[in-house]
C-alpha cells in the first residue's frame, strides 16, 4: 500500500468514525474495523491517537476554507446590494455543510472537544487568517472581525447539526432563518 493512501484511507475512515460515534468513542480499533488496513499503520503515519484526530480535523478545517475562499469574490460584486452578496456567500458555504455530513459532524465534534484546544486551535486561527484579511474591508475598523468570522461559524455549525440529525428541516424557510439569524447579528459591523 503507498504511503499517501494509506494515511488519506485513514483519515476518511476516522471522519466516519467520529461522525457516527463521537470522540470518545472513535478507538484506533474502531478506525480499522471493516478495512484492510492493520491497526498499526496509524502509528507508521501518525505519532499517535490524538496525531490522527487532529490531521482530520487539519484536513477537514483546510476544506472548509477553501470553499470559503472559493466563494468569497461574491462579495466584492460591488453591482449586488450588500445583502444579496452575504446570502449568496452564505447559500454557498452551507450548502456545502448541509452536503457533507460527515465531514460536518466530525468537524463539530473535534471544533468544540478539548482536542480542538490542544492540538488544533493555534492552526486554525493561522489558517483562517487569508479569510479575516479579505473580510477586514468590510467590517468597521472598530470590529473584531476574526470574533464576527467566528460567530458565524458557530451559528452555521450549530444549525447544520441541528438539520443533520433531523431537528431542523432543510426546507428553504428554515435556512432563510439561518441567514436571517446570522445577517442580523453582524449588519452592525458592515461599513456603511
Amino acid at each position: 500500500m503507498k504511503h499517501y493512501d494509506v494515511q488519506s484511507r485513514l483519515i476518511d475512515r476516522t471522519i466516519i468514525v467520529i461522525a457516527e460515534n463521537g470522540l470518545d468513542k472513535t478507538t484506533t480499533k474502531a478506525i480499522v474495523k471493516g478495512t484492510d488496513i492493520n491497526e498499526a499503520y496509524i502509528y507508521r503515519y501518525f505519532s499517535d491517537k490524538e496525531d490522527l484526530l487532529s490531521h482530520v480535523f487539519d484536513t477537514l478545517d483546510e476544506e472548509l476554507v477553501a470553499k470559503v475562499m472559493q466563494h468569497l469574490p461574491v462579495m466584492y460584486m460591488r453591482e449586488l446590494e450588500y445583502e444579496l452578496r452575504c446570502r449568496v456567500f452564505f447559500e454557498a458555504v452551507w450548502k456545502f455543510l448541509l452536503g457533507n455530513k460527515e465531514k460536518c459532524l466530525a468537524f463539530v465534534r473535534y471544533y468544540y472537544s478539548p482536542y480542538f484546544t490542544k492540538y488544533s486551535a493555534e492552526s486554525h486561527k493561522r489558517r483562517y487568517v487569508p479569510v479575516v484579511e479579505k473580510f477586514k474591508e468590510a467590517f468597521k475598523d472598530e470590529a473584531d472581525v476574526w470574533m464576527i468570522l467566528n460567530h458565524i461559524l458557530n451559528v452555521m455549525l450549530d444549525f447544520a447539526v441541528k438539520a443533520h440529525n433531523g431537528q431542523m428541516s432543510e426546507e428553504d424557510h428554515y435556512v432563510e432563518h439561518v441567514f436571517l439569524v446570522i445577517y442580523a447579528s453582524v449588519k452592525q459591523y458592515f461599513r456603511e
